[in-house]
């Protein structure tokens, strides 16, 4: 082969291989930039997620709004609810607008438990087993989350005593508690039921305060008059403590075996 033939083969073999890195440098490049992207988007979507809450906070909203109510048993196992709102709108429950911090509808709650989603100032809860019930009334957005005010719920409570309704079923044990001058009368008690009971445990107090009773989560309001009547089937073995919630000290302990 004569000279001229090798220059021509060794400067194409060169040109082959420039070519060929810098094609495999384009290639690398955009194969990072891609993932880099989707990295980045995947991140987003973690992140949004990380952020999606049940409650909406309206601590900086000037004029926030209230609600009351008030709740007159009707003698036939029910109660009337006359609903007070201030800086609040009522609006469809089918609403698909966006959130607004003035606008949304009720939530109401028999004894901790949500029975009702209205968007009237009144309404009729019916077929209510005798005894102390608690009625809770709370605002809600337009998507259904809760509107808090300052770490707590845009809510009002009363309880009611209900007649002329269901009996209850008797409980498989029952305990009393009552709470004089921020003690517990008689001392700190354990009471002691078997996994699988029906429980109820009255509470008595001179004192507005609430009651709750920690992993059960069961938190129920009571005042001069009123007891706080917890209800729970003993599902969870273990000891349990119930708190005084506002004075903060434990009135007693549930032992379930």
């Amino acid at each position: 082969m004569n000279l001229s033939k090798i220059l021509l083969c060794v400067l194409a073999f060169f040109y082959i291989v420039a070519c060929g890195d810098e094609g495999s440098t384009v290639k690398k490049n955009h194969a990072a930039t891609t993932v880099s992207s989707m990295d980045h988007s995947e991140h987003e979507h973690e992140h949004e997620q990380g952020d999606i809450v049940d409650v909406i906070d309206l601590s900086s909203v000037a004029d926030p709004p209230a609600v009351l109510v008030a709740a007159t048993p009707d003698g036939k196992g029910g109660a009337v609810l006359a609903i007070e709102l201030e800086n609040f709108e009522l609006v469809p429950l089918e609403t698909k607008s966006g959130n607004q911090p003035r606008e949304g509808h009720l939530h109401i709650e028999l004894d901790g438990t949500t029975v009702a989603m209205i968007s009237e100032n009144h309404y009729h809860l019916s077929n209510l087993v005798n005894g102390h019930h608690e009625i809770a009334v709370s605002l809600s957005a337009i998507d259904h989350r809760n509107y808090y005010l300052d770490g707590k719920p845009i809510s009002d409570s009363v309880m009611v005593m209900i007649e002329g309704g269901k009996e209850a079923s008797a409980p498989d044990i029952s305990f009393e508690v009552e709470i004089v001058g921020g003690k517990v009368k008689g001392g700190l008690s354990r009471f002691e039921v078997s996994k699988g009971d029906s429980v109820e445990v009255i509470v008595h107090s001179d004192q507005i305060d609430e009651v709750h009773l920690h992993v059960y989560d069961k938190m129920k309001k009571v005042e001069p008059g009123v007891p706080a009547v917890i209800w729970l089937d003993a599902t969870i073995p273990g000891i349990f403590e119930a708190e005084l919630h506002s004075a903060g000290f434990i009135i007693f302990e549930l032992q379930v075996s």
